[in-house]
């Protein structure tokens, strides 16, 4: 379980990086939401906490999150659509969670397509193993 230590002057906090369905930013803020549902409002903003999970994230491990523009962090274990026509991509635990980002075209269609890639070549990979 991989875990992040927020402190400041007034407050520590532990976000459980592995329940988080995304961040995003609000000025020099940034919202967090699990999964689950509940949120917090960070008082750092988005590049330094995308730093500090850098930082948190095992290199040997690749990090399920992905930053989207200049707003959006998402956490990619949770991903269940993307539609590029709608400017959505829907974040969820397939199960009573489920949450629907309004993400600009363009950088929805690089995703997608990195997105359908990846698994691509994992299909490709597991075919390999079958032969």
């Amino acid at each position: 379980m991989y875990k992040l230590c927020l402190n400041s002057r007034d407050e520590l906090l532990i976000i459980d990086l592995e329940k988080i369905a995304f961040f995003q930013a609000n000025g020099n803020y940034t919202h967090l939401k699990y999964i689950a549902g509940e949120t917090r409002l960070l008082s750092i903003g988005l590049s330094k906490l995308e730093d500090y999970i850098r930082m948190t994230w095992p290199k040997s491990i690749a990090s399920p999150f992905v930053r989207l523009g200049r707003s959006l962090i998402v956490n990619q274990t949770y991903l269940s659509e993307i539609s590029v026509l709608k400017h959505r991509l829907t974040l969820s635990d397939r199960g009573t969670n489920s949450y629907t980002l309004s993400v600009p075209k363009p950088l929805l269609k690089v995703y997608k397509e990195k997105i359908n890639e990846f698994y691509l070549l994992k299909n490709k990979d597991k075919q390999n193993e079958i032969k």
